[in-house]
């Protein structure tokens, strides 16, 4: 039986990733660093400002990181850090688990 602080760290852990749209743009992610415009091309039914919204709360939940390129040109790329890598594995299985639920 799982204790109540077990329970309360799952429930955070599925909530960090559950956001709309942070499950989708970290398994977009787990391919390779991607700038916000390959991320926006990829995940076509997100807006820039949702996107944008996204990046910016996991790169607080320490998730992604957002690196700086300086060029030229300037270039600006988002990654998963090893603790957003550590999802990769949990993400495929969920989303195999919903492909098969559809």
């Amino acid at each position: 039986m799982q204790s109540e602080i077990e329970t309360t760290r799952f429930s955070t852990a599925l909530t960090r990733v559950a956001r709309h749209p942070n499950a989708a743009v970290l398994c977009a992610l787990a391919a390779g660093p991607r700038r916000q415009t390959e991320l926006l091309d990829e995940l076509a039914t997100i807006s820039e400002t949702v996107l944008g919204a996204s990046l910016r709360d996991l790169d607080a939940e320490k998730l992604v990181a957002r690196r700086v390129d300086p060029g030229p040109p300037l270039r600006v790329l988002y990654e998963l850090t090893p603790l957003g890598a550590s999802l990769s594995s949990s993400l495929r299985a969920l989303r195999e688990w919903a492909k098969r639920q559809a």
